[in-house]
């Protein structure tokens, strides 16, 4: 039985030769990069490689999708569909499917000169084929809000933002940015007192507790549940744990 890192390597290899065939058809395109939009990388080619790390570029457009959707949601009552941005001399744009999260790196002068709409329609259709092998795959059913729900049936709170400070995907009746801003102040300042990585931290009440866990290098997990015993929160840290192997 194949085990979790073959099957997302397996995975990886599938989604990069789609992506190395959709880079090979127009010279506009710089590079593709897939997620899931929990912020957990499947799969990058690029050209010419970023300043940014994949995982930064997969943990940013990730935050990039889950506030554009919310921003649309709330003001239009619409259901994003993409995010594009113009640059100078470059365009990136972020497509939202069901499954995953892309997000393309376009020379600006060449795409304009083949037409942009030509590349949003067909980037669009490659987010979808892209999506169907995706979510046939096993790598999806342990993603982290589905497993610690399942885990930690009475979580009140449950977050992920990029350590610096930007939501990913939160479950939460506190404001996404404030609720962010504060789990990544807690969290950047834990590592300035360990003078190292904080790996997770507990702030305890007396009926409850907030828990913030180190996800990756570019990701923070919180939550919060209502209990305060340390015997039944050092089994939650255990089941954060477990869950965070599994994706990860």
């Amino acid at each position: 039985m194949e085990n979790q890192d073959e099957i997302l390597e397996e995975l990886q290899k599938d989604v990069s030769k789609i992506i190395q065939k959709e880079l090979e058809t127009s010279a506009a395109i710089k590079g593709i990069n897939i997620g899931t939009p929990e912020g957990t990388k499947i799969a990058s080619v690029f050209k010419k490689d970023l300043k940014m790390t994949m995982g930064e570029v997969t943990a940013a457009n990730s935050s990039l999708v889950f506030l554009s959707s919310k921003m649309l949601k709330d003001s239009l009552n619409q259901t994003v569909s993409y995010n594009l941005i113009m640059g100078k001399e470059k365009i990136v744009l972020s497509i939202l499917a069901e499954s995953i999260t892309m997000i393309i790196y376009l020379d600006r002068e060449l795409a304009e000169l083949e037409g942009l709409d030509s590349h949003i329609s067909r980037l669009q259709k490659l987010s979808l084929q892209i999506n169907a092998v995706i979510e046939t795959s096993a790598i999806l059913k342990e993603e982290i809000f589905k497993g610690l729900k399942r885990a930690i049936p009475n979580t009140l709170v449950l977050a992920i933002i990029t350590k610096d400070g930007l939501p990913i995907k939160i479950q939460s009746t506190m404001p996404e940015p404030i609720l962010s801003a504060m789990v990544a102040a807690l969290y950047n300042l834990s590592g300035v007192l360990l003078e190292s990585g904080m790996e997770y931290s507990i702030i305890g009440g007396e009926n409850g507790s907030v828990i913030l866990h180190d996800l990756d290098e570019n990701r923070i997990l919180a939550l919060a549940v209502p209990e305060s015993d340390e015997r039944k929160l050092g089994s939650y840290i255990a089941k954060i744990k477990a869950i965070v192997m599994k994706v990860i």
